[in-house]
């Protein structure tokens, strides 16, 4: 009987390890999908209706993202603060994104605009890439999980 039991706990201790790899390529993807939204934001923000720093700021920080947490709270030096918050993150791509938020507002419309249409397309790249992952390794981690717990139940009992 307790063998059984042992041999079911294994088994699903094993598919929840290969759930929480597949889990955790699903979450990077999200992330990168929430950055490329809060960059396309931005430039909506940045040439249409041409907002201060702070007023982007701000809008970030009431959006549903996780990234929207890292502009909350923020002090009179407000770029360096998002930045640190970013970094402290541990998000998709915070090293990247904090540079770009450190210098943020120290050029002109159009540097603002090319600034962000560059890091907009490093996270595109890492976007698609994660996509990729996600479609090619979800199914696999979670029938290796699964088969490894099958396997130690086997070699336990």
């Amino acid at each position: 009987m307790f063998g059984a039991v042992g041999a079911v706990l294994m088994t699903a201790s094993g598919a929840l390890a290969g759930d929480s790899l597949a889990a955790e390529l699903i979450r990077r993807e999200n992330e990168l999908k929430e950055l490329l939204e809060i960059l396309d934001m931005n430039e909506i923000y940045l040439s249409s209706c041409r907002l201060s720093t702070r007023e982007i700021f701000d809008r970030i920080s009431f959006g549903t993202s996780v990234y929207a947490r890292c502009f909350r709270k923020l002090g009179e030096d407000i770029t360096h603060d998002a930045a640190e918050n970013l970094r402290q993150s541990g998000l998709a791509m915070c090293e990247r994104f904090a540079d770009n938020i450190e210098n943020f507002g120290c050029t002109d419309l159009d540097g603002q605009l090319a600034q962000n249409g560059l890091i907009r397309s490093d996270v595109k790249r890492e976007y698609e890439s994660a996509c990729e992952k996600r479609r090619k390794y979800t199914g696999i981690y979670r029938a290796a999980g699964l088969s490894a717990g099958m396997i130690a139940a086997l070699l336990l009992i």
